[in-house]
């Protein structure tokens, strides 16, 4: 079922006297980037997912009051974006990686290239500024090559959770494209005075973690392995408009600098438990299997099981930042998130 458009007398109860910055989120999953666009103290207005388990869980969080109400809408292919002019500031999306996937081994699937979709959006709103991301660096050229050709200013950059502390690598690239340049003055105005991030839920013993009760744990590890790191979203956003705001040429790889001055790197529980030189641990995937004994050749998922032993849902939101019980289906108290925002800043 298709949602209703939303109305531009919506209103959201986190608003606040500085500028509202609103989001709306293409292949939204169970919400990694909408996380990280609440790290940022930004709001969704809308959001595309065509998987029924994610629709049901981005139900569940607006339900138990983690997120402002906002319709989801089924497929990307079909959604006009022509009927969103004006109505958010940001369009956000991470589009699906199986058509780029390393590891696909090469027998990547063309059909699952949904950028031309998030493209056609992207004009079909006019959409002021785009956020996206992709496992490749390939896929965000192409992207950056097409959202230029229509008169948008790009940049772009690689940022891994692992270049943020995290205890795992998972590499991603990340483009913000401007199109608007009162939208971008907005977003410079919000962002003029940030406190610097911090993960200090990776510096939490797990075991500490409260106890999610899981009623579909491999559907709940698809989707968190499908989804991107609120963290690493919210910062390589803010590196993105820091570049766009000294409006210079910069690496690919962002400088230890420019981390620095959007989020402080501290030492995680695994690196202090186990020691600086432990080595990454399996970063969260789509399988379930890493914790199999076929899967102890791999450094990562040795690593991943010496910690943890078999892989669940608290385990793999843990490792992604996420906050506790954002995969489940079941209602969660609004505090997990409470805290959850309060260990971010320093």
């Amino acid at each position: 079922m298709v949602a209703s458009l939303p109305t531009r007398e919506l209103t959201f109860h986190n608003m606040t006297a500085e500028p509202t910055i609103k989001e709306f989120h293409l292949f939204a999953g169970i919400g990694g980037g909408i996380y990280g666009g609440i790290l940022l103290n930004h709001t969704c207005i809308g959001g595309v997912e065509i998987d029924k388990f994610c629709q049901s869980v981005l139900r569940q969080r607006q339900s138990d009051g983690w997120m402002d109400e906002f319709p989801i809408y089924d497929d990307v292919t079909s959604i006009d974006g022509t009927e969103f002019e004006g109505m958010f500031d940001v369009l956000c999306g991470g589009f699906p990686c199986q058509a780029f996937s390393h590891a696909a081994h090469g027998k990547n699937i063309a059909e699952k290239n949904l950028w031309d979709y998030m493209f056609k959006f992207s004009k079909d709103s006019k959409a002021p500024i785009v956020f996206g991301e992709n496992v490749t660096e390939k896929a965000l050229i192409q992207a950056k090559k097409d959202l230029e050709s229509i008169g948008y200013k790009v940049h772009m950059c690689r940022l891994s959770c692992g270049d943020i502390g995290a205890d795992h690598r998972r590499d991603r690239f990340w483009l913000l494209a401007v199109n608007d340049d009162a939208a971008l003055k907005k977003l410079l105005a919000k962002h003029n005075s940030d406190e610097i991030m911090e993960a200090k839920c990776w510096a939490k013993d797990p075991s500490d973690i409260p106890t999610i009760e899981s009623v579909a744990r491999r559907r709940e590890l698809k989707a968190i392995g499908n989804a991107q790191s609120p963290f690493a979203a919210a910062v390589a956003f803010k590196i993105l408009l820091n570049r766009h705001r000294n409006n210079s040429e910069y690496k690919v790889v962002p400088s230890k600098d420019e981390i620095a001055k959007v989020f402080r790197i501290a030492p995680t529980w695994i690196k202090k438990t186990y020691g600086e030189n432990f080595g990454y641990v399996h970063t969260p995937t789509t399988m379930a299997n890493y914790s199999c004994p076929s899967m102890m050749k791999h450094n990562g998922c040795k690593n991943y099981n010496y910690i943890f032993g078999r892989p669940i849902s608290k385990d793999a939101e843990y490792l992604m930042g996420f906050p506790p019980g954002a995969s489940s289906l079941l209602s969660q108290p609004k505090d997990l998130l409470t805290n959850w925002l309060i260990d971010s800043k320093q």
